[in-house]
């Protein structure tokens, strides 16, 4: 297989170092555009810009299957729809570099709980913190309702969303409920003005409760026992590892011709569901 990396030379050297080991990949082109890059039969696409959508769009049209690497694009559902059904008439393989959904810890999770029936997650930042990030506001929400709809990965029944803008209309703190057809709930809590920094990911089913601890990257695992008390495991994840494993678990989904980890339908259905909630707040 000959991938393809387009992107800024630095970052294309790291993620080539992910591609060389693998023993199905037999060629790795490393080029600033797409038009410069040769052929190819799956594109690693690294692409922050604001156009990173008409740029896989390209490579979809191409059909190559590719991995956009940078922040989830929102906020163009039309366009969304458009990449999504190309790539389906296509036959083509498409994955988001979604880290929440793809990093170590997370896969784990999901191995034990494979459908949650209740999630909750809890990020709190220091002010400073905020103000030093490169992520907006609404990025870090955003990046949490797509790991929550992705893991519950069912029809949205209703939202209720309130924010902390205080006089400048920025917003400071948010808090995000989302009830599913299943009955499945989920909860997000962000605040952006807070004294420590903490970030937990819970989520439960009718066997385990997961308390993810995100940025120290360890999960502790409750289960119950016919005595009634609770039995806890913890495991710790390498971080560092979710790009390597992102890149072998993409090249795995084009052998196999099964979805990627997150693909257009996932990032179709989280656009819908953001539509629903600006619709929402557009009535009040």
């Amino acid at each position: 297989m000959k991938i393809g990396i387009v992107g800024s030379a630095e970052r294309a050297i790291a993620w080539e170092k992910h591609l060389r080991t693998h023993q199905s990949v037999s060629e790795v082109t490393i080029a600033a555009k797409l038009s410069s890059i040769g052929p190819i039969d799956a594109c690693f696409l690294l692409d922050d810009t604001p156009n990173r959508l008409e740029h896989l769009l390209e490579t979809v049209k191409m059909g190559l299957h590719t991995f956009l690497v940078g922040p989830l694009p929102t906020g163009n559902t039309k366009l969304i729809k458009k990449v999504y059904h190309a790539a389906e008439e296509a036959n083509v393989r498409i994955q988001f570099s979604h880290w929440p959904t793809l990093n170590p810890a997370s896969k784990w999770m999901a191995k034990k709980i494979i459908k949650p029936t209740f999630m909750q997650v809890v990020r709190e930042m220091p002010h400073a913190q905020r103000t030093e990030s490169d992520s907006s506001f609404d990025y870090l929400w955003i990046n949490e309702l797509a790991f929550c709809l992705r893991w519950i990965n069912g029809a949205v029944h209703h939202t209720d969303l309130k924010s902390v803008t205080l006089n400048s209309q920025n917003p400071h703190a948010l808090h995000l409920f989302i009830r599913f057809d299943s009955g499945a709930t989920a909860n997000i809590y962000l605040n952006a003005a807070s004294q420590t920094a903490s970030h937990h990911r819970v989520a439960a089913d009718h066997n385990y409760l997961a308390d993810c601890n995100a940025l120290e990257q360890t999960v502790r695992l409750a289960e119950e026992h016919d005595s009634s008390h609770l039995y806890f495991k913890r495991q710790s994840f390498d971080a560092s590892k979710s790009a390597e494993l992102a890149a072998m678990e993409f090249i795995k989904s084009i052998q196999l011709k099964r979805p990627t980890i997150y693909n257009g339908y996932h990032l179709m259905e989280l656009n819908k569901t953001l539509d629903k909630i600006d619709r929402r707040l557009n009535r009040v």
